[in-house]
C-alpha cells in the first residue's frame, strides 16, 4: 500500500469517525432534549397539583373567612344586645334611685306625722288633765 493509498485510508477512517461521533452527538443531544421535556413535563404536572392544591386551599381560607364573618356579626349583634340592656339598666338604676329618693321622702314624712301626732297627743292629754282637774 502506498502512502497516499494509506493518506486516503487514514483520512476516511477519521471522516468516518468523525460522522460516527457527530451521530452520537446528535443522539445524546436528542436523549438530552428528551430527557429535559420529560423533566418539563413533570415540573408542569407538579406545578398544576401544586395550584390545584393551593386553589383548594384557597377555598377553605375563604370558607374559614366566612365563618369567621359570620362569628364576628353574632359577635357584633352580641354587643349591640349588650349595649341595649346596659341602657335599660341605666334606666332601672335611675327609677331605682328615684322611688329609693321617694321612699325616703315617704319616711321622712311619715316621721314629721308621726311627731305632729305625738304632738297632738299630748296636747290632747294635757288639755284632758286640765278638764279633769276642774
Amino acid at each position: 500500500m502506498s502512502i497516499k493509498e494509506a493518506g486516503i485510508e487514514f483520512v476516511s477512517k477519521i471522516h468516518n469517525e468523525l460522522i460516527k461521533i457527530r451521530a452520537d452527538q446528535l443522539e445524546l443531544g436528542q436523549d438530552l432534549t428528551e430527557r429535559i421535556n420529560g423533566v418539563a413535563n413533570a415540573v408542569k404536572r407538579l406545578d398544576a397539583k401544586v395550584e390545584k392544591r393551593l386553589d383548594a386551599a384557597d377555598q377553605r381560607f375563604d370558607a374559614i373567612d366566612r365563618k369567621f364573618d359570620a362569628v364576628d356579626q353574632r359577635f357584633d349583634a352580641i354587643d349591640r344586645k349588650f349595649d341595649a340592656m346596659e341602657e335599660q339598666f341605666g334606666g332601672v338604676e335611675k327609677r331605682l334611685d328615684g322611688l329609693e329618693g321617694s321612699h325616703q321622702s315617704m319616711l321622712a314624712t311619715q316621721q314629721s306625722m308621726l311627731d305632729t301626732q305625738t304632738e297632738m297627743m299630748r296636747i290632747l292629754l294635757g288639755i284632758q288633765r286640765k278638764l279633769d282637774v276642774n
